[in-house]
């Protein structure tokens, strides 16, 4: 299995493909899998990266709370490019990854061929709420398990309608199932319930100097205002939205994802060569 040492802990990835770099970041509780048609039809001109975060898949799985966090793990990225030798590429994510790739390009602008942040925001609006939400599910993996974690999850209709979607639900359920209850407790109080809301960086937002892809499916209620703003504060972005219903948008409507991703990184990298 193709794994680097990054951020001092191993970092499992997949890659496929030769030309300009892209990365992958996944949301929680998912793997690198979940980029899988991403990568296939990006890797015939794309050097196309998905990996595992820590504490998720086949990545190394600290037993530390606090080894958790939003900065820990765009340090994790960063080493990986580095250890891939990648000085550039379009950085994509999405809901916890997406929140990493926006603030790996706060970090490394300069890294950046462009950025694409999908279902991001998840806990900004009505921050209270969901603090409190967080904290159920983080307590709920670590005392009763997963499938108990899952449960809650469903409470949010986006959500609920990729476990309960006839096509992609299995899918997704068992990628979440499969992940360790405890690293989805400690991710969970470290990153999700430890992130500034995306309003609170309107200042870094309208610095931010990455051409920007804001990607959110019709249905996905938690993140709407939270892409809107995004995309309203960046100066390079723009927002598309898809015709799906759950929050997993590249995986409910993948023609349609592929088509406006496609159509931003061929703008991109007109002329561009191999990261």
């Amino acid at each position: 299995m193709p794994d680097v040492l990054a951020n001092g802990i191993r970092i499992y990835y997949e890659e496929r493909g030769a030309g300009p770099a892209m990365v992958w970041a996944h949301g929680l509780g998912e793997t690198w899998h979940g980029w899988d048609g991403v990568m296939t039809f990006f890797q015939d001109r794309y050097r196309v990266i998905a990996y595992d975060a820590r504490g998720h898949g086949c990545s190394e799985i600290p037993d530390r709370p606090e080894a958790y966090s939003q900065d820990i793990m765009v340090q994790d990225m960063r080493g990986l490019m580095d250890a891939l030798g990648i000085t550039q590429a379009i950085v994509g994510g999405h809901s916890m990854g997406a929140n990493v790739a926006l603030n790996f390009a706060f970090q490394y602008p300069e890294r950046c061929l462009g950025l694409i942040p999908v279902g991001i925001g998840s806990g900004s609006s009505d921050p209270q709420w969901w603090q409190e939400f967080w904290g159920k599910l983080a307590d709920l993996a670590e005392r009763q398990g997963t499938a108990a974690y899952l449960e809650e999850m469903k409470k949010i209709p986006a959500w609920d309608s990729a476990f309960t979607h006839p096509q992609i639900g299995k899918q997704i359920t068992q990628t979440e199932l499969d992940n360790s209850p405890k690293a989805i407790a400690c991710t969970i109080r470290g990153v999700q319930k430890g992130r500034p809301s995306i309003f609170q960086l309107q200042p870094r937002l309208e610095k931010l100097p990455v051409e920007t892809l804001v990607v959110r499916s019709e249905g996905d209620t938690p993140v709407v205002e939270c892409s809107r703003f995004m995309a309203e504060h960046i100066p390079k972005a723009t927002l598309e939205i898809i015709p799906a219903k759950s929050h997993w948008t590249f995986t409910e409507a993948p023609e349609r994802f592929l088509q406006v991703v496609n159509q931003f990184v061929t703008r991109l990298t007109a002329g561009k060569p191999a990261s």
